[in-house]
């Protein structure tokens, strides 16, 4: 175990010997997605109340991760986000900030690719099937993973974590956000009351459950 515990930490390349339970827990930081996008508290009257989501409701919500999905694998494997393949998709809504090209190999760039343009379908199924909803300010620069890692990990990491730096960084950071899809989908089955709601549902499910896989070989290869 203290073997692989200096493997991780020269892989990492900081100062202090990274440990199982502090990647565990930057993995599972990601499980908060939402925290990614920049947002305001909406004002609401004294007599609002709670609105019944629908199953049109419960997929738009699904679609705020999927266009972080997409923003995230474009820009790290190509340098460029959904605007430049599908720009009607974002519905006139901000383009994310920071993104950028990874310092990728060859096989993880070609590999991450591929995600990105399986995430642009995804976005077009959600589009074609429920009309979609404006794209939300989605902040995927290294410093806002940086935050994130620091947290994690129980003080600021030296030098600051940048998933956009190799290919062990960006894996990491990639990882959790498939199994937050594929979590959240798979609990909002059983809310969905249409057929075709439900069906879009399972193929969802099925494709995040494959990149997942795809992730967890890659990283151990």
């Amino acid at each position: 175990m203290q073997e692989g515990n200096k493997i991780l930490s020269n892989k990492f390349g900081y100062r202090k010997m990274a440990t199982p339970s502090t990647l565990c827990c930057a993995v599972l930081l990601f499980l908060f997605p939402l925290q990614f996008m920049a947002t305001t508290t909406p004002s609401c009257p004294g007599d609002c109340e709670p609105n019944d989501a629908d199953d049109n409701d419960r997929i738009h919500f699904a679609q705020n991760l999927e266009f972080l999905e997409a923003e995230f694998f474009l820009y790290g494997a190509l340098g460029k986000g959904l605007d430049a393949f599908e720009p009607e998709f974002a519905k006139g809504g901000p383009p994310p900030i920071g993104g950028r090209r990874a310092n990728l190999d060859y096989l993880t760039r070609r590999i991450v690719e591929e995600f990105g343009y399986q995430e642009i379908g995804h976005n077009r199924e959600i589009v074609r099937r429920t009309g979609g909803i404006p794209r939300p300010l989605i902040d995927i620069s290294s410093e806002s993973f940086a935050k994130l890692f620091d947290k994690a990990a129980g003080y600021n990491l030296d030098p600051p974590f940048d998933p956009y730096e190799d290919p062990i960084k960006y894996m990491l950071a990639v990882y959790a956000i498939p199994y937050v899809g594929l979590n959240g989908y798979v609990g909002t089955n059983p809310c969905l009351k249409k057929f075709a709601s439900k069906q879009v549902n399972k193929n969802l499910i099925l494709l995040k459950a494959d990149i997942k896989d795809i992730l967890i070989i890659l990283v151990k290869s």
